[in-house]
């Protein structure tokens, strides 16, 4: 008997709607069959089943809210009992404990099917290791271990009393204020807001509370720190305008955010440090040979970033084909949820706003971002010591200082330049 949890489908968000029910008690379902779909405020997604077998029981229907973890279907599939999850603490913390696969939107999700042992702060005493054991979602027990919190001192508002994400940022709660993560010891306090005169207060939507979630994660755990750059993009906005009338025959609208990622991708496999991941656990650099550019969105939702794959494998005109149908589908809330994972890299354009320059925020657990604002014309002296205007783009890089140095952010920045003043090398 297959007990199958709804399992976190990314982004951040823990809980969605149920959109569509396909089966019904007594079907026979396949591993991979549809069963049914859920809406978030970012993503409607479809989940499939684990196994082959036959519909035992239906724990949700059309419209309900289910949460990351909850026993939403019950499939027999011929194999005995599951084991059912107990808050009980286990026999001892040193016997192993498994964990099921929940399928999810993509492959196999980790579900915890028994109560796992907190991993706390390191003790620089001989008193009793506290052998309490915590029920908490997997993403909740990755995090706390890199950001070296002690879960014990979480209060879970999850199902069963199981830690969310919003559980482990908002901090332990035994104190009179919040406590957001600790670092190395510092914890973050977050006093009670105090108010005078009329206020109106209203709840904060799934996607609001997923960016502020990805933010407090990212300022909390990156070092980073910003480089500017301003570039000389006249020679792009002519070669732009030279294809923008062939792209419209292939049914592209040509932007430059297609330029841009395909001067990111060549300098990223130049500077293979900035295309990396620091995993905490193990101290280690993870070298990413892969090419996924994420591009921030701005929808009436709020922020979204939606990936690009493979960006080193397409030209130019195909990458503005992809945004083309990424931007659309990200505005019409069709994203699948895989289209929104796997960065290894990000652009922010915030120029499209009418922003000249900003320091844009690192899409944890990627290095680095770059920021693109408004083109503007200004007088700059040419090679021949004359006053000629110029389209001026300033580009703002951040970078996780932890991993990259600025120098090595400096020649990566003068590399994407380069390539952007001389567009026609990304033709090629």
């Amino acid at each position: 008997m297959v007990k199958f949890k709804f399992a976190d489908i990314g982004e951040g968000l823990t809980e969605g709607k149920v959109g569509a029910i396909n089966i019904k008690v007594g079907d026979k379902v396949k591993d991979g069959d549809e069963m049914f779909s859920v809406e978030t405020d970012k993503v409607n997604a479809e989940i499939y089943s684990p196994c082959d077998g036959v519909i035992t029981k239906i724990n949700m229907k059309v419209g309900d809210v289910i949460y990351v973890g909850d026993v939403v279907v019950e499939i027999d599939d011929g194999k005995g009992d599951a084991p059912v999850a107990s808050a009980t603490p286990a026999p001892s913390v040193a016997e192993p404990v498994e964990e099921e696969k929940a399928a999810g939107v993509v492959g196999a999700v980790p579900i915890s099917n028994a109560v796992l042992p907190s991993r706390g702060l390191p003790t620089t005493n001989n008193a009793a290791v506290n052998n309490e054991h915590i029920l908490a979602t997997p993403i909740v027990r990755k995090m706390a271990a890199d950001m070296k919190v002690d879960l014990s001192k979480i209060k879970g508002t999850g199902p069963n009393g199981r830690i969310m994400k919003a559980d482990l940022l908002a901090g332990p709660t035994s104190a009179p204020i919040a406590s957001g993560p600790s670092i190395g010891g510092a914890p973050i306090t977050i006093p009670n807001i105090q108010v005078s005169g009329n206020v109106k207060r209203e709840p904060m939507s799934s996607i609001r509370k997923a960016i502020a979630k990805q933010m407090t994660l990212a300022k909390t755990v990156i070092a980073e720190t910003t480089l500017i750059k301003n570039v000389n993009v006249t020679k792009l906005i002519e070669i732009r305008t030279q294809l923008k009338g062939q792209a419209e025959k292939q049914g592209v609208k040509l932007t430059y955010m297609p330029f841009f990622m395909k001067a990111c991708a060549i300098a990223l496999k130049e500077f293979p440090i900035l295309n990396s991941s620091y995993d905490q656990q193990s101290e280690e650099i993870i070298y990413k040979e892969y090419y996924n550019i994420g591009m921030a969105t701005d929808t009436a939702n709020g922020l979204m970033v939606p990936v690009v794959k493979g960006v080193d494998q397409l030209n130019v005109l195909q990458i503005g084909a992809v945004i083309n149908d990424l931007a659309t589908r990200t505005r019409d809330r069709k994203l699948k949820a895989d289209e929104m994972r796997d960065g290894t890299f990000t652009i922010s354009n915030f120029g499209s706003a009418g922003v000249e320059i900003a320091t844009p925020v690192i899409n944890f657990p990627e290095v680095a971002i770059l920021g693109v604002g408004t083109i503007e014309k200004k007088p700059v002296v040419n090679a021949n010591n004359e006053i000629e205007i110029s389209s001026i783009l300033p580009l703002s890089l951040t970078i996780d200082h932890r991993l990259i140095d600025g120098a090595d952010g400096g020649r990566f920045l003068q590399r994407v330049s380069a390539l952007l003043e001389s567009p026609a090398l990304l033709l090629l």
